[in-house]
C-alpha cells in the first residue's frame, strides 16, 4: 500500500487462531516451512503458550509482508531465506533486524500483535514502526501519564470531529506513540513522554482493505502525515485504522541519503 508522499509498504495480517492450531496439532511442523531453526528456537523463550503463539504469528507475519515487499521488486524469495533476529541489548533492544541474502536489497520490518491479530509491516527503504492494540479503557491517570497536553488536546478534537468513542481515540494515540519509538529507535525502554505529535494531516482512507479492522462494520482508517516531534521528529508518512475492535498505526521514515 501506498502512504503520503509515495512510499510504498506491505502489511501483513496474521490471525493467532491457525498458529495456534498448527502449533498444537505438530509443533514446527507447518511452521518450520516459514520459520527458520534459529526463529522456532528463539520462540522457545516464551514459556506462556500464547506468548509463544503470539510471537510465531509475528514472524510469520512479518516473513508474509518481506516476502511481498521483496516480490514487488521482483526479487522472488522463499521463507527460509530470510532471517529475522533482534536487538539484544541497548536503547533498541527486542527491534527485529532482517537478514537476506547477498545482492537483496536490505529491509527494515516492524511487528506488532494483540488479542487475536499480529501484523508486521516491511519496507525496503527506510525505517518502519508499527502497533496494534485492542481498544480497552484506560485506568486513571493514563492521559497524563502517556500523551502531552498538546496531544491529548489533538485527540479530543478528533473524537469530535470523527465521531468515534474516546477509547478509540486514546487507543489509536497509544499506537501512535508505540509506533514512533519503533520507527525513531528512541524512547523503546523509556516514557512515551519522550516523544510525541502536534497532529496529523488526513490524505483520504487507506485504499485497500485490512483484514480484521477495516472490513468490520463502521471501521475507520486514513493515509497520514504525522507532526511528530522530539528525537527524530518532523513530518512522518503513515497509516491509522479502527475497526474490529482493534486501533492500528503504521509510520514510516524514509532513508536519510548523505549529500
Amino acid at each position: 500500500m501506498s502512504l503520503p508522499g509515495g512510499p510504498c509498504l506491505t502489511l501483513a495480517v496474521v490471525p493467532l487462531a491457525p498458529v495456534r492450531l498448527a502449533w498444537a496439532s505438530h509443533p514446527e511442523g507447518m511452521l518450520r516451512t516459514v520459520l527458520t531453526q534459529a526463529e522456532l528456537a528463539v520462540s522457545g523463550m516464551h514459556r506462556v503458550p500464547e506468548r509463544r503463539v503470539a510471537h510465531l504469528a509475528g514472524r510469520v507475519a512479518a516473513k508474509s509482508a518481506l516476502l511481498h515487499q521483496l516480490g514487488a521488486l521482483g526479487v522472488r524469495l522463499v521463507a527460509q531465506e530470510l532471517g529475522i533476529s533482534q536487538v539484544m541489548a541497548g536503547p533498541e533492544q527486542g527491534r527485529p533486524v532482517v537478514q537476506v541474502p547477498p545482492g537483496t536489497p536490505a529491509c527494515d520490518v516492524s511487528i506488532s500483535h494483540s488479542k487475536d491479530l499480529a501484523v508486521a509491516v516491511a519496507t525496503t527503504g527506510g525505517r518502519v514502526g508499527v502497533d496494534l492494540e485492542a481498544v480497552r479503557p484506560r485506568g486513571p491517570g493514563f492521559h497524563d501519564e502517556v500523551f502531552t497536553a498538546v496531544e491529548q488536546d489533538w485527540l479530543m478534537r478528533c473524537q469530535h470531529h470523527h465521531g468515534r468513542e474516546p477509547d478509540e481515540l486514546w487507543s489509536l494515540g497509544w499506537c501512535l506513540k508505540e509506533a514512533l519509538v519503533k520507527q525513531t529507535g528512541h524512547g523503546l525502554r523509556d516514557s512515551l513522554q519522550q516523544v510525541g505529535f502536534s497532529g496529523w494531516e488526513e490524505h483520504g482512507p487507506v485504499p485497500t482493505v485490512i483484514p480484521g479492522l477495516t472490513d468490520a462494520p463502521g471501521a475507520f482508517s486514513a493515509r497520514i502525515t504525522l507532526n511528530a516531534m522530539g528525537p527524530g521528529g518532523g513530518p512522518v508518512a503513515g497509516l491509522l485504522a479502527l475497526g474490529g475492535g482493534y486501533a492500528l498505526a503504521v509510520l514510516h521514515m524514509p532513508e536519510v541519503r548523505s549529500a
